[in-house]
């Protein structure tokens, strides 16, 4: 029994404004790895949204066989779920301790500053509002 990691890529890669339910009409599977895969399942999607403009990362469970997003690569990055519609920025997909989400270099910079100060750590230690693919990349959980 092994994880399974499945690489989407987005059918309408000129959509003006990419976005989470975007996924919903992602058919194509571009590759499919298994057990600690993820991080090259990762770097296909970061790689193929590159090319095509969005590809998303889907796991699915081998115990239950539920499926879960575990990451999404917009060009140019997606709008920021955390700030205020007005002012939208764009960012990575990013760890975020609520699940993870498109965040800006700025919100998750403000957010890593308020964690580590209740938490009395320094803001590069912080383990949240970290872009995704980094941490796969590094290791990190």
């Amino acid at each position: 029994m092994s994880w399974r990691y499945d690489v989407y890529v987005c059918p309408d890669p000129d959509a003006p404004s990419h976005g989470l339910y975007c996924h919903d009409r992602m058919e194509q599977v571009e590759g499919t790895f298994h057990d600690y895969g993820y991080r090259d399942a990762f770097k296909l999607a970061y790689e193929r949204a590159e090319e095509h403009g969005h590809a998303a990362v889907w796991s699915t469970s081998p115990f239950n066989g539920k499926t879960a997003l575990d990451y999404q690569h917009i060009r140019g990055g997606g709008l920021c779920e955390i700030c205020p519609p007005k002012v939208r920025g764009r960012g990575p997909w990013t760890k975020h301790i609520l699940g993870d989400r498109f965040i800006c270099e700025r919100c998750a910079a403000q957010a890593r500053r308020e964690w580590g100060k209740r938490n009395g750590w320094p803001d590069s230690e912080c383990p949240w509002y970290w872009p995704v693919l980094d941490r796969a990349l590094k290791g990190a959980s």
